[in-house]
């Protein structure tokens, strides 16, 4: 089966009133040419070819590499080729290293999304939705043919996630902090707004409680009123759903990990007063393209000293464990479960374990660097081991996680390539 046809076109010339820019295959970096090349031949088939692809294939893998994301009983399949355009290509602008300027384009081309009967289609609210996470969700709703309404106060949220749908007939996008109440009129809201890198949610803990307890209340409240389904984002080993946690409530984290379990309170006394229809989503450690570079998470941490030629950082004797899923198995099971008529906390998460150690070697063979790894004293409270048990999900959601953590790497070390060329970071 042809999953995706496309007419190729290598070579896109761009003129503008004093300089004609062009847009090839080839690379900067000649370390990968040959890789680059292949991933390249996408480049320019959004401007002169045509797109097809079947959300409701099963077709995801072929010869042991992942073609597509999604699933079948959502109608969220689309080819990856097309999601590794929009997050590995710099959008409508050209940068220059020597003067270090940036033009920005006018013209601007969408790309192709579904075309949904009314019946089908739905107004999707995304809140924190140019964020790292919330910006891959907002793109796989877009490409399935829904209108997405993305509210964020751009605090670590960034346009540039969300760039290329501005201006799109099925997209908006509004500056708004979700502490203060919003009101529309919307079939879905996907609850994402709170900083979740510990240097981003210790900067101001007082506003961080304020956006987990408030913000989820507004939102909950606008759920409310228009009867809107809401998904909200929330020491076992590994962690079930069952778990209650063990939280220190006056540590560094304790603005975070309180305010969740508040949200989660909150969220299940709208469902049991006001019959709110809710899904809950414990989400685990996560990563992939749109990391912020400086949020002080272990593998953008990583992946930035490795490409500069700096020493890895690792806090502690680094034997202690993380679970690492990708973004693309995030959004996936995120898309399945507001889909899924189930109310109880579900863990979305990757149940294979690494090292702080592992990983830090397993970045530095990917980025083929000379780094060394160094070893600082641990942080408070930083946990030892750090797994999910997502039989739930696997029962419940027929999710589970299908990409391996060194394909997830070796898309987001592109990723941050890409913007160190295009001058983005």
């Amino acid at each position: 089966m042809n999953f995706l046809k496309s007419k190729l076109s290598l070579e896109h010339k761009i003129t503008t009133s004093s300089q004609v820019f062009t847009k090839s295959n080839n690379l900067t970096n000649s370390n990968n040419d040959k890789s680059r090349e292949t991933e390249d031949l996408y480049s320019d088939k959004i401007r002169d070819g045509q797109w097809f692809w079947n959300t409701n294939t099963e077709q995801i893998f072929s010869q042991d590499q992942i073609v597509a994301v999604g699933h079948a009983s959502a109608k969220s399949v689309v080819p990856l080729e097309l999601l590794r355009y929009i997050y590995l290509q710099p959008h409508d602008r050209i940068y220059d290293p020597k003067t270090h300027t940036i033009s920005y384009l006018q013209t601007r081309t969408y790309l192709p999304v579904k075309s949904l009967p009314p019946r089908e289609k739905k107004r999707v609210l995304v809140t924190g939705g140019a964020g790292f996470v919330g910006s891959h969700l907002v793109d796989r709703l877009m490409l399935m043919g829904h209108e997405v309404i993305v509210i964020d106060n751009f605090f670590t949220g960034r346009k540039n996630n969300v760039g290329h749908w501005i201006g799109h007939p099925n997209f908006e996008l509004i500056r708004h902090d979700v502490v203060d109440p919003f009101l529309i009129e919307v079939d879905q809201i996907y609850h994402l707004a709170c900083p979740a890198s510990p240097p981003h949610y210790q900067y101001n803990p007082i506003k961080t409680v304020k956006t987990s307890v408030m913000g989820t209340i507004n939102m909950l409240g606008l759920a409310k009123r228009v009867k809107a389904q809401v998904y909200g984002d929330p020491e076992e080993h590994p962690q079930a759903e069952t778990y209650w946690g063990n939280v220190n409530p006056i540590g560094p984290r304790a603005c975070y990990d309180e305010g969740k379990r508040v949200a989660e309170t909150l969220t299940y006394a709208y469902m049991n007063q006001d019959c709110v229809d809710v899904r809950v989503a414990r989400i685990f450690n996560t990563f992939g393209p749109r990391m912020n570079a400086n949020d002080g998470r272990v593998v953008s941490n990583f992946i930035m000293q490795a490409l500069k030629g700096e020493d890895l950082t690792i806090y502690g004797d680094g034997l202690q464990t993380r679970s690492f899923q990708y973004v693309h198995d995030l959004v996936d099971g995120l898309i399945l479960l507001m889909n899924a008529d189930y109310k109880e906390p579900i863990n979305l998460g990757n149940p294979d374990e690494y090292t702080i150690r592992e990983f830090a070697e397993l970045i530095i063979s990917e980025v083929n660097s000379s780094s060394k790894i160094k070893t600082l004293p641990a942080p408070k409270d930083d946990p030892k081991k750090r797994r999910p048990d997502i039989r739930r999900a696997e029962q419940i959601l027929g999710w589970k996680p299908r990409w391996p953590v060194k394909q997830g790497i070796g898309e987001t070390v592109k990723y941050f390539q890409r913007q160190l060329e295009a001058g983005l970071i």
